[in-house]
């Protein structure tokens, strides 16, 4: 069942903790333990408490940033199946049954987990969300939220649309909600395309501070009406970097575009 779990890691999927336990017996066996797979670099939060279980779930989402409805809730126990699933709706709670010999062609079978493609970006969001971790604790250090954003050195490079970056630009118009101003979703050919039209502007922004590198974490996709006008066809970032200025940034560079080729409009 570890090995199902660091594989699905090492492809992009998030690991978290909810356990009630006592958190230094707990911690100690999953730095320690000789059997154990999954260590605690593997895990981007650690919930490990005599909270509820529920509560902790919640607490999880909003410091990993990432909607309910995105989590799949694992528990052997079937009345803590039970209660998650009459109390959050919007997670996917697995049916475990009480033989753990059974956990891992569970998981194996399960079709949530399926993806077409897997991205660089996949491949490193454990990292990311690390890094993640790292900067809630540097914020929650500093308090003032401007020195922040000063002290993490954060870079944008904006770049157009590639054969490398098409596919990450496709899973974050299909996947982006949070902050995602027209919610069109679009296929990696409809992307390419796009890409390589005259009528269109498709460029994405790379974002890395003083934790690492982000990754392609932003997006914007514009029609050329005319001479004179563009249409904003897609505007969006990722959830974990909102708030950081890298939406003006991108914003900004669109305008300058548009002011060096004489356009006197831009809508959204």
């Amino acid at each position: 069942f570890q090995k199902r779990l660091l594989a699905l890691n090492q492809r992009g999927i998030i690991l978290a903790i909810n356990s009630k336990n006592n958190f230094d017996d707990a911690i100690e066996v999953i730095r320690k333990h000789p059997n154990m797979i999954l260590r605690e670099d593997n895990f981007a939060c650690m919930k490990i408490n005599w909270n509820d279980k529920v509560v902790n779930l919640q607490e999880i989402s909003q410091e990993l940033n990432i909607g309910l409805d995105s989590f799949v809730f694992f528990d052997d126990d079937q009345i803590n199946q039970e209660y998650v699933r009459s109390s959050l709706q919007d997670v996917l709670v697995v049916d475990l049954p009480k033989d753990s010999s059974q956990f891992s062609q569970i998981v194996t079978e399960m079709k949530e987990f399926d993806v077409v493609k897997i991205t660089e970006e996949d491949v490193k969001r454990n990292d990311m969300y690390l890094g993640q971790k790292k900067r809630k604790e540097l914020e929650n250090e500093i308090g003032d939220f401007k020195e922040f954003l000063k002290q993490m050195n954060i870079e944008v490079n904006i770049q157009n649309a590639d054969s490398f970056s098409i596919p990450r630009i496709s899973q974050l118009t299909l996947k982006t909600n949070q902050f995602n101003l027209t919610t069109r979703r679009y296929q990696e050919e409809e992307i390419s395309a796009f890409a390589s039209s005259k009528d269109r502007i498709v460029e994405c922004a790379q974002v890395s501070d003083k934790f690492g590198d982000n990754g392609i974490t932003g997006v914007y996709i514009v029609k050329k009406e005319s001479n004179e006008e563009w249409i904003i066809d897609t505007f969006l970032l990722s959830c974990r970097i909102i708030g950081r200025g890298v939406e003006e940034t991108m914003l900004s560079q669109i305008i300058e575009k548009a002011k060096s080729l004489g356009v006197k409009r831009i809508k959204g």
